[in-house]
């Protein structure tokens, strides 16, 4: 294959960007790769578990994208894409991405071939012809959207703050590992409420200045209507998927099968029928104080979002079709 398409979902983690990007690997002639960015950093290394519940090492899909990308992934292959990551594709690396143009420097241009190789062996090992890659940091995706024989375009898939935040506040079993139990990271409320703006923000700038096709999709409007946000979102992005062209759903359930997804949350183990839901436990559950933090530090964002400024409201409005496309191409 001399060019695929890649959908890149940019925000912030706990916003069900692990659902979204199952189900539309689950579409014909896509595929999802899970967090890519975490493959050379932790899962390789450690030899986590894939999405199909092997070790990474004795996965026959990544084995194969390995040797078809770089003849194997050796450790100078894993320490080089983790060094070029970090010298082309931080946060801090944003502003230089969306500035003025010019030629990019030796490691930016170095993991943009790298990346495109591995884009181009999943999609050649799968026979996919548009690969999902839920990575999430914004800079990583805009470093990426110059990466010969790629067509990079992004969905931010975004999330009620205070629903992210009370997710990265608790404490969820991280079951990649294949020795000793592990805890997923969490951190305080009123970084977590930073974050998220922070990177909303790199995500509207991409969408305004990096060239870069995107879209919004929100998670809440995702889990009441998949079919019809994914139809929209994809719309959007200029490579559409049809409603037949989505898993079954079937009485607040949609049917996943197996994936080979890196990284990301618990649910990208789970098969058949995957119960939808918003999880707005925080609601109810959360510290007023934590909610009302969250509130004051996002709120220019959740009134544009449409998200209530209440922290005591049960539900947030649901709405489908609540996508915007910005290309400066």
């Amino acid at each position: 294959m001399s060019r695929i398409t890649v959908v890149y979902l940019g925000g912030f983690g706990r916003s069900g960007s692990t659902l979204v990007e199952r189900t539309l690997g689950a579409a014909e002639a896509w595929v999802n790769v899970g967090e890519l960015v975490d493959l050379a950093r932790s899962v390789a290394p450690s030899d986590e578990l894939c999405g199909c519940g092997t070790p990474f090492s004795e996965c026959p899909l990544w084995t194969e994208v390995g040797e078809a990308a770089f003849g194997g992934w050796t450790e100078d292959v894993l320490d080089r894409l983790t060094r070029l990551q970090r010298a082309a594709a931080r946060q801090r690396h944003l502003p230089g991405l969306l500035g003025p143009r010019r030629a990019p420097s030796g490691e930016l241009t170095d993991l943009r071939a790298a990346y495109a190789r591995i884009y181009l062996a999943v999609a050649e090992v799968t026979g996919s012809r548009v690969v999902v890659d839920a990575s999430k940091g914004p800079a990583l995706g805009q470093a990426l959207a110059g990466a010969p024989g790629i067509d990079l375009r992004m969905i931010n898939v975004v999330r009620d703050p205070r629903a992210v935040a009370w997710s990265w506040k608790r404490h969820v079993e991280r079951p990649h590992t294949t020795s000793g139990a592990q805890q997923m990271w969490r951190i305080p409320v009123h970084r977590a409420a930073a974050q998220w703006s922070l990177l909303q923000l790199e995500m509207e700038a991409i969408a305004r200045l990096g060239g870069v096709r995107s879209s919004r999709l929100r998670y809440e409007d995702f889990v009441a209507d998949p079919v019809g946000a994914l139809v929209a979102a994809t719309a959007a992005l200029g490579v559409p998927l049809a409603p037949a062209d989505l898993p079954v759903v079937h009485d607040g359930q949609i049917l996943l099968g197996p994936s080979h997804g890196l990284a990301g949350n618990p649910a990208r183990f789970r098969l058949g029928p995957v119960e939808l839901r918003r999880d707005d436990g925080w609601t109810t559950e959360m510290p007023t104080t934590d909610r009302a933090i969250v509130t004051a530090l996002t709120l220019p964002l959740l009134k544009a979002y449409g998200y209530p400024a209440t922290t005591t409201i049960a539900a947030a409005p649901v709405t489908t079709g609540r996508y915007e496309t910005r290309s400066s191409t």
